[in-house]
This record gives C-alpha cells, sequence and structure tokens, in this order.
C-alpha cells in the first residue's frame, strides 16, 4: 500500500505542476467526499439497496485521493502565485454554457449534453469543465507578472499594476 500511496502522491505532484505551471488561476470543485461516500446500510427497519455497488462506488472514489490533488495543486500554486479556487460543484454538467438553462434533461446521458432550450450540443463533461471555469472567473483578474505568458486574458480592460500586460 506504501508503493500505492507513493505513486498516487508522485502523479498528484506532476500533474498539479502541469495544471498551475502558466496558469493564473485555477479552479476545482468543492466536492464533499465524506457525503458521497456516506455507507447505504439503511435501517434495521428499512435496509439499504444495493450495498455492495455502493460499497465499491465508496472504494473507488476514495482510492482517487481528491483531497490529496487538492494539496497537490495549492502547494504547486503557493511557489507560482497562482490563485486556486473551489466552487459549489451543484448543476455544473446540466447548466448550458451558452444560454443558462438549468435542466436536468440537458443531461442525456453520461457523455451526451444536448440543451433543450436552445440545442447546443456537446459533450457533458465539457460543458461541466466550462461552467466550472466560469464560476472560477467570477471577479477574478486572470494576469501575473512572470516571465512566462498568463493562457487567460484579463477580465479587466485597464489591468493595474507596473508590469500588468495591456488589453
Amino acid at each position: 500500500m506504501r508503493r500505492v500511496r507513493d505513486r498516487r502522491q508522485d502523479f498528484h505532484a506532476q500533474s498539479a505542476r502541469q495544471i498551475v505551471d502558466g496558469n493564473a488561476l485555477v479552479v476545482l470543485e468543492d466536492l464533499n467526499a465524506a457525503a458521497m461516500t456516506a455507507a447505504a446500510r439503511g435501517s434495521v427497519a428499512e435496509l439499504g439497496v444495493r450495498i455492495r455497488q455502493k460499497s465499491g462506488l465508496n472504494r473507488a472514489i476514495l482510492d482517487k485521493g481528491w483531497h490529496s490533488f487538492e494539496l497537490a495543486v495549492r502547494n504547486c500554486a503557493r511557489r507560482t502565485g497562482a490563485t486556486v479556487r473551489t466552487v459549489n460543484p451543484a448543476h455544473t454538467s446540466t447548466t448550458c454554457p451558452v444560454c443558462g438553462r438549468v435542466y436536468p434533461d440537458n443531461r442525456k446521458s453520461q457523455a451526451r449534453f444536448v440543451c433543450t432550450a436552445c440545442g447546443h450540443k456537446e459533450h457533458a463533461d465539457a460543458v461541466g469543465a466550462k461552467n466550472t471555469l466560469a464560476r472560477g472567473h467570477a471577479g477574478h483578474r486572470a494576469w501575473r507578472p512572470r516571465r512566462q505568458p498568463v493562457r487567460e486574458a484579463p477580465t479587466s480592460v485597464k489591468p493595474q499594476g507596473i508590469n500588468a500586460p495591456t488589453a
């Protein structure tokens, strides 16, 4: 298990470095892993359903080490000056990034998103990532003086600072 833990930590550190390097803003979903991995046992009066499936799902969720990855991202961001924000993950995969309509039927399957209002079609995970990033951009100026260029454009027309890039 020590080998597995070390490999996971190494993967988290390398992935965090790739994500943080050159980005002024990193947005993560504020996932509640404790609530997501709650037991499905039920009570004496009413037994739980699909207990084996739930225990397998819990094991898979905990095996990813989301908290460890967030800590690695925050540690790398401290060294580079990037901002790390967490946003509420509610309805990110059912909100249309074009028209903003939130409807559960927008997500047709695990991978397919079709807006019922405007007809926008895209991969559901890409829609969730766009909505998460849009929530994280609220009130954030996406530049920082560094030798490397920043991948996001500034949100302010007139950025402040000595070495601030112009819009």
